[in-house]
């Protein structure tokens, strides 16, 4: 087996795990604040995607800026990823909040 194929099944067993567990044992970013959050990180990535520095240089002037994210918002990384996780794997509850996600970065690219 590759290594891709070894790590692409670690990743998807990872979120199967996740997903079977108990939601509100999870505690699962609501709705609109993991709008929010993704705005925010939208915003950054696309920000610092236009700086130029190499792509590792870029990946770790994201990461930083993702824990200001996670900290603005008062989440941690770990309520973060599974809260993306419980979402992507509702399909119709993670289209809603980027209908939302869209439409505010759409109105967000028209203002600046």
């Amino acid at each position: 087996m590759s290594l891709i194929k070894i790590k692409y099944f670690t990743f998807l067993t990872f979120f199967i795990m996740v997903s079977c567990q108990n939601n509100t044992e999870q505690g699962v970013i609501p709705r609109d604040k993991m709008v929010d959050i993704l705005i925010d990180m939208h915003i950054y990535e696309e920000a610092i995607s236009e700086l130029p520095y190499e792509k590792d240089t870029l990946k770790a002037l994201f990461k930083m800026k993702e824990l200001e994210i996670f900290d603005k918002h008062l989440v941690t990384e770990e309520m973060y990823r599974r809260s993306y996780s419980h979402y992507f794997f509702n399909p119709k509850e993670l289209d809603n909040i980027y209908q939302v996600v869209i439409d505010s970065l759409s109105l967000y690219q028209q203002i600046n």
